[in-house]
């Protein structure tokens, strides 16, 4: 009776080591090997701080989780985290990642900012472009620097300020408040001319739509010569014709073209004027004689 009982704790026993016993195998083999997570790919990124994140860390596109990370590792001296992507979600090649916290207290994450490029990242790829996130124990330190600094300023200000320059400022301050005042009170009393003024430049504003409008629909003189392409034929042609007059003179053709190149017509014109120069020298000399002739016969 002993005996059996004896081996049925032995049994037991060894059935609840072995239970034990499998359990961490299986543990060790989900951590290593992922079983029962989603499937995907993994990428990897190098930050110069990894402060705040560890293996569980999210990852987010547009505050949805697209995965996690998985390892992180001392690599030179910064650190090297492998992400875990789920299957299905395709990052572009020129995409940036960076550390986030949820709240001012809150936990990190990261968040992938996708880029515009048509490749994508494969499994083992890096991504290159950290964006660098604000450090709070970086940022709470500047703030008490310019804290500092301004107190200091201010400390300054009180130096370099008698009693004077407080009447002074004093004074500017009082005419500030006097001329907003005195144009408070100008608008008030000229309420309907700045109405006008308003609607007038409201009346025109639309008049100008409505023209801009009948423009480009061709309507009137300017939508037609904008939108009317006989004109910019007829404009066309017109320019090609007088290019054809232009090439006509410049060759020497036609009467234009014999007036501007013909020599002949140059010379003949100067033996022309010359004949008529002596005929006037000829005319001014007898001139004299026909008068005297006139005088004496009249005289008779």
């Amino acid at each position: 009776m002993i005996k059996k009982m004896i081996s049925t704790e032995i049994k037991v026993g060894l059935l609840v080591l072995a239970g034990v016993i499998l359990l961490f195998y299986m543990s060790s083999r989900v951590e290593k090997f992922g079983f029962f997570r989603d499937k995907g790919y993994e990428l990897s990124v190098v930050f110069d701080n990894a402060t705040g994140l560890d293996k569980r860390t999210p990852v987010y596109i547009a505050g949805v989780q697209v995965g996690n990370i998985g390892n992180i590792s001392l690599e030179g001296y910064k650190a090297k985290a492998t992400l875990f992507i789920k299957k299905g979600v395709n990052i572009p090649v020129d995409s940036a990642i960076a550390i986030k916290s949820q709240g001012l207290l809150g936990d990190k994450y990261l968040e992938v900012i996708p880029g515009t490029g048509k490749q994508f990242l494969a499994k083992g790829d890096t991504l290159r472009d950290v964006a660098s996130s604000p450090d709070f124990d970086q940022l709470f330190a500047r703030i008490d620097t310019a804290a500092k600094n301004f107190d200091d300023t201010m400390g300054g200000l009180k130096g370099l300020i008698g009693e004077s320059e407080k009447v002074n400022i004093k004074k500017s301050i009082e005419n500030i408040q006097v001329a907003s005042t005195d144009f408070r009170d100008l608008l008030r009393t000229n309420k309907e001319g700045v109405n006008r003024i308003v609607s007038n430049s409201a009346t025109i504003s639309d008049k100008l739509g409505t023209i801009v409008k009948d423009v480009e629909d061709g309507k009137g003189t300017l939508g037609l010569l904008v939108k009317d392409e006989s004109l910019y034929n007829d404009a066309k042609d017109v320019v090609a014709s007088l290019k054809s007059i232009s090439s006509d003179i410049e060759q020497g053709e036609g009467t234009l073209g014999k007036l501007a190149k013909d020599d002949t017509l140059y010379l003949e014109t100067e033996k022309a004027l010359k004949k008529v120069q002596k005929g006037a020298e000829g005319i001014q000399e007898m001139t004299p004689v026909t008068i005297l002739g006139t005088i004496f016969g009249f005289l008779r």
